[in-house]
């Protein structure tokens, strides 16, 4: 075979070897592109179960339940809540078994049941242990099978664990619950899990602060949930205040950011930050909530000069273990303990008190806007205390 032959056989098994190359790398790329198109479809729908998990959609539209008159007062057409009888499921799951363990069975038992009572009343194991101590170190064992001193000295002892965290000074009106700037706007930053009644609550205190004769601000900084700014603005709306939620702004810091500089240059005198409702479980999310706080110092240094969790009593031991993560977080100033009425899990309202330390700011008990009220230590252990029996 000539040279020349050998060059043309060489030519054309090239020309072939790069059209296989051509034609296997346009079956790998297509192949590999709808491969990455199917997982990116998993994605999205495994993103949208989870949102729609952790974050469930609530109605925009709510019933009218309260406003406020020509003269500023919340009114309201419904019944006002006794806090007594909005505990008196929890009264009844943790006193009314304890009642009804002194009625039958044998006393030197008692102390092994009350326990177990305490343990399953989401008070939390730290004040179970506490409350324990106390019965066992202050009571003859004569006294520890009589129902009424066992049930005074375990008042006593949540009094005491109430006195650690909250004032014994009586309130008067929310005003009395917020640490206030000494000058500037007061910077109150709403943080909790989807569906504890962050948004309410959010509403409920503008309308109060807003009945007290309060310029409030009101920033949608929930930019993660495509409905939290109109939910949030019904409530504005029916508060009378302003709502902060700029267009095209999907950063949550800048929004943070930009509704501070706002206050501070319109004069508001509460600026209320939302968040965006997210899992004590997901760290990145909790980063990101963390740099909403940092930003805003760089307006006002000592803002937010309230970092209040909401929680929804009827999670009980869950309730405490978020606002655990939180604090260690954000190094909450308090708490706003709703659906306390009705639910049988207001126990845990003590093992905030005793675990954490910081004090409940405001419970709420029904859903008139002043159903909010503020928290006195006092009246809810008394109310807890008063037996329905």
């Amino acid at each position: 075979m000539s040279p020349g032959h050998e060059q043309q056989i060489e030519l054309l098994f090239g020309l072939a070897a790069l059209l296989l190359t051509v034609i296997f790398g346009a079956i790998f790329f297509s192949f590999w592109k709808r491969i990455r198109s199917e997982q990116k479809a998993q994605t999205n729908k495994e993103l949208t179960h989870e949102v729609k998990r952790e974050m469930p959609t609530m109605a925009v539209e709510e019933p009218v339940i309260a406003h406020i008159d020509s003269s500023g007062h919340v009114v309201s057409d419904l019944p006002s809540v006794d806090l007594a009888d909005a505990l008196r499921k929890t009264e009844e799951n943790l006193f009314g078994r304890i009642r009804s363990l002194f009625k039958s069975g044998d006393s030197n038992q008692h102390l092994d049941d009350i326990e177990e009572i305490l343990y399953t009343s989401d008070l939390g194991p730290i004040t179970v242990q506490r409350l324990m101590a106390a019965l066992q170190d202050k009571l003859s064992r004569k006294e520890r099978a009589d129902y009424d001193t066992v049930r005074d000295a375990l008042k006593e002892e949540i009094k005491n664990i109430f006195a650690g965290s909250h004032s014994s000074a009586p309130t008067s009106g929310i005003l009395s619950k917020i640490n206030f700037a000494t000058t500037g706007p007061t910077v109150l930053m709403i943080v909790g899990v989807n569906g504890a009644g962050k948004t309410t609550s959010i509403g409920k205190i503008s309308a109060q602060l807003a009945a007290e004769g309060k310029k409030v601000l009101v920033a949608a900084g929930d930019t993660f949930r495509a409905a939290a700014g109109g939910q949030l603005k019904v409530w504005t709306d029916r508060a009378q205040v302003e709502i902060f939620s700029p267009e095209g702004v999907t950063d949550p810091s800048a929004v943070a950011f930009d509704a501070v500089a706002k206050g501070k240059a319109q004069n508001y005198d509460i600026v209320i930050v939302d968040t965006a409702g997210r899992l004590h479980t997901q760290a990145n999310l909790m980063e990101e909530i963390k740099k909403m706080k940092r930003v805003m110092t760089k307006v006002i240094p000592e803002a937010p000069h309230e970092t209040l969790i909401v929680l929804d009593a009827n999670s009980g031991q869950n309730a405490l273990m978020q606002a655990k993560e939180f604090h260690n977080a954000l190094e909450l100033t308090g708490a706003v303990l709703t659906k306390m009425d009705g639910t049988a899990k207001g126990g845990v309202a003590v093992g905030l008190a005793q675990e954490l330390q910081i004090p409940i700011k405001l419970i709420g008990v029904g859903e008139r806007i002043q159903d909010l009220r503020t928290f006195s230590a006092q009246e809810f252990v008394d109310s807890l205390f008063q037996s329905h029996v």
